[in-house]
């Protein structure tokens, strides 16, 4: 949306507005870069038709207005009893910034990337299986999340095969 702004935050009548779905598998990182793209052509549209006066300006509803809470380590941590497809959700929203986390046996934390929803079943939070074709696959409260990307606590973000080879996760480790 572009909007004329005002002395409230966010509260400006819209000018402008263009619907864009979230894609299935799209992650928070993507989608922003993605909408800058779309947002660019937007404002460039909204100025040639402010220019020529063929703007009409719609007053926000305040009533369907929603704000989003500021993300923390706590809150970016996952919860491993969700459905997968919650847990898969989770991880692609906190994509770019904190990044979804998890303990592993309680000590190692871990940011998630790239989760896949798979037809599996294990206690939540267990390692159903850990190698180079699969990845990480992960039991959440109902199916799996398999996850090609991680970042162990003070490393770099790298694919989860490279991962597993240097720290040898195990079926049947814990994520919490």
């Amino acid at each position: 949306s572009i909007m004329r702004m005002d002395e409230g935050l966010d509260s400006g009548p819209v000018l402008f507005q263009v619907h864009e779905p979230i894609r299935p598998d799209e992650a928070a990182g993507d989608l922003a870069m993605r909408l800058s793209e779309i947002g660019a052509e937007a404002l460039i549209e909204t100025l040639a038709m402010l220019e020529i006066g063929h703007l009409e300006e719609i007053p926000q509803d305040h009533a369907r207005a929603s704000y989003a809470p500021k993300l923390s380590r706590e809150t970016a941590r996952l919860d491993w009893t969700l459905p997968a497809i919650e847990v898969a959700r989770w991880i692609r929203g906190l994509d770019a910034v904190p990044g979804a986390s998890s303990l592993l046996d309680g000590e190692e934390t871990v940011k998630l990337f790239h989760p896949r929803v798979e037809l599996r079943e294990g206690p939540p939070g267990e390692v159903l299986a850990a190698d180079e074709e699969v990845g990480v696959l992960i039991a959440a409260g109902q199916n799996a999340v398999r996850v090609r990307e991680v970042q162990p606590a003070g490393r770099r973000r790298m694919l989860a095969e490279e991962w597993i080879r240097g720290r040898g996760v195990a079926l049947g480790q814990r994520f919490s």
